[in-house]
């Protein structure tokens, strides 16, 4: 059963129904809000009894209790130690998610994790699977029953002793490579890598995604039909789509309310230097580019 579980995920945190997204500015200031010194314990309950079911006098015993919050490159991850019912759910594989319960504010940033809950429709995106970390610690077990060395002991220690043994080993290396067991490892290693490097783009895009969003939503002139370009060019380089499309004009009412005035490209006039740098770095027709923004800014007039 896992000994640790994924509470939150790294940069903007969205969600399948829609909410947010919300962020958390520090994950050490959040550590140390939720459970100062380490002194609190943060209850896991089932399906959010706690929230729902206690309320109405209803029971909402613990399954397991966070004991320790740590910051990890994928986000924040809770030590667990499990009650004799939870340690059942868990080996009957009865939930496959985790779902936190926060305070945030109105803008969005997580302020404290107040307790968790097990579920099979997690609405948080980006979190690891219940049962993840538990498969990953396997293969830790499985080298450490081969190599023959005491349990708990640390993965320096691991590498050592299988250092030695390759070196010692009368087996060739070729051998020891093809062995059923470094296949496995070494598919693994390749499949979680795989997966990490889908979360880090999937990652990239809602961060992309949010913030052409964000300026599609101020009324900056020319973005929204060039959105998927933006979004790509931000995944690439976020500080120079940023700084691209914080320079196009915003037009509301009917009226430029900041950035250059987007009358040049509407009166067939001379592109505005940032102007000029999207048809640069994108490689757009002039022309064609003109026509997207004068289209653009006619439609904001008309709102």
């Amino acid at each position: 059963m896992p000994d640790w579980i994924h509470l939150l995920p790294a940069g903007p945190i969205t969600t399948h129904d829609g909410r947010g997204p919300y962020h958390v500015p520090s994950m050490h200031a959040l550590i140390e809000q939720s459970m100062p010194s380490g002194a609190l314990r943060l209850p896991i309950d089932e399906c959010h009894a706690t929230d729902k079911a206690a309320p109405l006098g209803l029971p909402a015993p613990a399954r397991g209790w966070i004991v320790a919050l740590e910051a990890r490159a994928d986000g924040l991850w809770g030590q667990v130690e499990w009650t004799g019912e939870g340690r059942r759910l868990m080996e009957d594989g009865a939930y496959a998610g985790i779902s936190p319960a926060v305070l945030h504010s109105k803008s969005g940033e997580v302020r404290q994790l107040l307790r968790a809950s097990l579920t099979n429709t997690p609405n948080l995106r980006g979190l690891t699977a219940l049962h993840s970390e538990e498969d990953a610690m396997d293969w830790k077990a499985t080298l450490i029953e081969l190599l023959g060395l005491e349990g708990g002991v640390d993965d320096a220690a691991i590498e050592a002793a299988l250092k030695t043994k390759l070196a010692g080993d009368a087996v060739s290396t070729h051998a020891v490579l093809e062995h059923p067991t470094v296949l496995a490892l070494q598919s693994s290693v390749a499949s979680l890598t795989e997966e990490l490097e889908a979360q880090r783009a999937d990652a990239k895009r809602r961060q992309a995604e949010t913030f052409v969003d964000g300026a599609i939503a101020q009324g900056r002139v020319g973005v929204t039909p060039l959105r998927d370009d933006y979004v790509a060019l931000h995944m690439e380089n976020p500080t120079r789509a940023e700084a691209l499309i914080n320079a196009m004009p915003v037009v509301k009412a009917g009226a430029v309310i900041e950035g250059d005035a987007p009358a040049q490209a509407r009166d067939g006039g001379a592109l505005t230097a940032s102007q000029r740098d999207v048809v640069a770095l994108m490689g757009l027709n002039e022309d064609d580019y003109k026509a997207t923004v004068a289209a653009a800014g006619a439609k904001k007039e008309t709102l």
